[in-house]
């Protein structure tokens, strides 16, 4: 098995949230000799210098300063840290019939059943107390245990679960996490009836709580948590599987093999007239509308305040823009061989056959025939096989950060990514041969004059 993708395995399993996404890429650009900057101190940049920066600890944009930015521009690759997931609400345990749920509601897209009968840990970050009210220490956390689950019901009390196999978001994605010790005589005779909404348990001074759970499976004590953003993720590990090892199995890949495959490309870059920058946002998807997504002043204002430092002028940022090139890179659907009536009768790619440039008539794919042509005559100069996708022209597709990134800035801009089946399952497929040749490429887009 190729190294791309055994490494790629690797960053998966260790960022089960964009929190953790964010951190592995910082930890492998530092070693990588990249300096971090602090976006609220003065910047002092140099001409062939590697930096980067971060937001929210959930996004990250890396950069080499090109010797000749003026006349030469950005080279941009931009994917996106977050995944379609279950979010944990506040004050989330729920004490009902003597069991313990944790309350979630639905981050993005997930395909809902896919997260029942899977073994569930919780990850994200939390916030400690401090003696400044603003300066406040955020700690990343991964409980690591299976300390969770969302149970089906039986087929024999849900006879049309394999006809309609419709999901209560309310109730429904409530996950398990423990059974009281102390049930009621009435319970354990199984003489309980349905507790409503209304009349949950009243809570006790030794009840479980979020802090709680927290404390115990971590280094912090309960009483110097302020407050949590947490996430449930399916704990098995990301893995090969297939005859010939051929395909990757794991959550996330949607879009973290994106994620992982600009990290690895601009790592092996080495600095050139133009200036290479690589754009890890959050919250694509849910619409990219925060100040850490693409549909916010954030690369644009990065951009600005690099050309700035070293020496540019406000008319330069225009001419600058004009001269550069945006590859928006996310996932792309590879075709399902149980369901192929679902796809464009010609543009339907396949797992293992390499990098996918995505058309869609009414832009919301960014890709035209310019920017296409660029990435294809690379791919053809360099043998790498590729291929083309559109929704089939009856059913709308998915969206990108492409077409919000590209009116941002007013940047040329393709989309593209690596094929993908069960997309926005919690356990998702992807081909290993992909992965290599999406960094092949993604490094001749970076290095190639």
């Amino acid at each position: 098995m190729n190294n791309k993708a055994e490494e790629l395995l690797d960053f998966l399993n260790s960022s089960p949230t964009a929190f953790h996404a964010a951190a592995e890429l910082k930890k492998e650009l530092q070693q990588a000799g990249f300096k971090e900057l602090d976006p609220s101190q003065k910047w002092n940049l140099k001409t062939g210098e590697k930096y980067f920066l971060s937001r929210n600890e959930s996004a990250v944009i890396a950069f080499i300063t090109g010797e000749d930015f003026l006349n030469q521009g950005f080279r941009i690759i931009s994917s996106h840290t977050d995944s379609p997931a279950l979010k944990i609400k506040p004050d989330p345990i729920i004490k009902k019939n003597g069991h313990y749920l944790l309350n979630t509601e639905i981050y993005g897209g997930p395909i809902l059943n896919t997260w029942y009968d899977r073994d569930l840990s919780l990850a994200g970050k939390i916030v400690l107390k401090d003696s400044n009210s603003f300066n406040l220490k955020e700690k990343l956390i991964d409980l690591k245990k299976t300390i969770a689950v969302i149970p089906n019901l039986a087929i024999h009390l849900n006879k049309n679960v394999n006809k309609c196999g419709k999901i209560d978001k309310k109730k429904g994605l409530r996950a398990l996490i423990t059974q009281k010790q102390d049930l009621d005589s009435s319970l354990k005779n199984d003489q309980a009836l349905e507790i409503s909404e209304a009349d949950l348990e009243p809570a006790a001074a030794d009840d479980l709580t979020l802090k709680k759970l927290i404390a115990e499976f971590t280094d912090y004590q309960e009483n110097e948590i302020l407050e949590a953003e947490l996430y449930l993720y399916p704990a098995e590990k990301a893995k090969f599987l297939g005859a010939e090892q051929e395909f990757i199995s794991a959550g996330c890949q949607d879009n973290l093999s994106m994620v992982h495959a600009a990290l690895k490309s601009i790592l092996d870059s080495e600095t050139k007239a133009w200036t290479q920058m690589a754009v890890f946002y959050d919250n694509e998807e849910i619409g990219s509308h925060t100040p850490q997504g693409a549909d916010s002043p954030f690369l644009g204002n990065i951009i600005e305040r690099i050309i700035y430092n070293l020496g540019a002028e406000k008319e330069d940022y225009y001419s600058i823009i004009e001269k550069s090139f945006l590859v928006s890179a996310d996932m792309a659907h590879a075709l399902h061989p149980n369901f192929s009536k679902e796809y464009d009768v010609k543009n339907r790619p396949l797992l293992n056959q390499g990098p996918v440039i995505k058309y869609n008539a009414n832009l919301k794919y960014t890709t035209n025939a310019s920017t296409a042509a660029v990435l294809i005559d690379l791919m053809e100069k360099n043998e790498i096989s590729y291929q083309y996708y559109t929704n089939r022209s009856d059913k709308k597709g998915g969206s990108t950060i492409g077409p919000i990134a590209a009116t941002q800035l007013g940047i040329k801009s393709i989309d593209l990514g690596s094929p993908l089946l069960a997309m926005h399952s919690a356990r998702e497929l992807g081909g290993s041969f992909d992965h290599e040749q999406m960094i092949k490429l993604m490094s001749l887009f970076y290095q190639t004059s």
